[in-house]
């Protein structure tokens, strides 16, 4: 089994940041999941649908494949 050491200053500033980054990973890719997959629930309209296909092609475009991130 591969394993691997993050190891953070916590004494640095830009340490302290990336260790909640970190921390926050899991969180923001539950949202990005509810958004893409079930965000256009909420709204009825073709204007809402454009604003998630366009949501969608961002994260495309940003290499996120958010189903890889929660399985």
């Amino acid at each position: 089994m591969a394993t691997a050491t993050i190891t953070f200053d916590l004494d640095k500033h830009e340490d302290r940041m990336e260790l909640a980054r970190f921390h926050a990973s899991l969180d923001m890719a539950i949202y990005i999941f509810e958004i893409l997959n079930n965000g256009h629930r909420k709204f009825d309209s073709e204007e809402a649908n454009k604003v998630f296909e366009y949501l969608h092609e961002e994260a495309r475009n940003q290499g996120i494949d958010i189903n890889k991130l929660i399985e």
